[in-house]
């Protein structure tokens, strides 16, 4: 009868740089569905670029406005990359610095 277990060696997974994770979309309409189904990839902790540049400006702005709340409960960031290019990410999406890194590479 033993008294005592082997400790479990502790298992770090490195995460991987969210700047490799940012998914691309190029919007053509602004359904409900659509929103949220990016709303669910931001909640998910993957930064987004959306490119808005199909669309008119009142479905920019419904788009926009929904995102940025979406961004905003979650304590992240909407960073304009363009005029009509923005990038939405949760707090989680920044905190290692390469989405950061990647925007500059832009400019």
């Amino acid at each position: 009868m033993g008294l005592f277990r082997k400790k479990q060696k502790e298992v770090i997974q490195e995460k991987e740089a969210s700047a490799n994770r940012i998914q691309f979309h190029k919007l053509d309409h602004a359904f409900d569905e659509k929103l949220i189904e990016l709303a669910d990839i931001i909640k998910k902790e993957i930064p987004i670029v959306i490119n808005f540049e199909n669309l008119e400006i009142d479905d920019i702005n419904k788009c926009i406005a929904f995102l940025s709340g979406v961004c905003y409960a979650i304590s992240g960031e909407v960073i304009p990359v363009q005029e009509k290019i923005l990038l939405f990410g949760s707090e989680a999406s920044f905190e290692d610095g390469s989405v950061k890194m990647f925007l500059k590479e832009l400019n």
